[in-house]
């Protein structure tokens, strides 16, 4: 499981148009983005690659 580690990160996007992108609900991604809810190693990914391309999951989130 992984654990998002700052939500400033995202703060610039809008999070229903980022959960349609990365396949959540829009509750789920805003609970993963505060850091409440942990998320599977593939949603990771995704965040990730929605936010920065050329980013890594290390970058964005901690292994819990």
């Amino acid at each position: 499981m992984y654990l998002f580690r700052d939500k400033n990160v995202a703060i610039t996007y809008n999070k229903v148009q980022m959960a349609k992108v990365v396949g959540l609900n829009p509750d789920t991604l805003r609970r993963v983005i505060n850091g409440k809810q942990n998320c599977s190693k593939l949603v990771a990914y995704c965040i990730t690659k929605f936010l920065n391309s050329e980013a890594e999951i290390v970058d964005y989130f901690d292994r819990v």
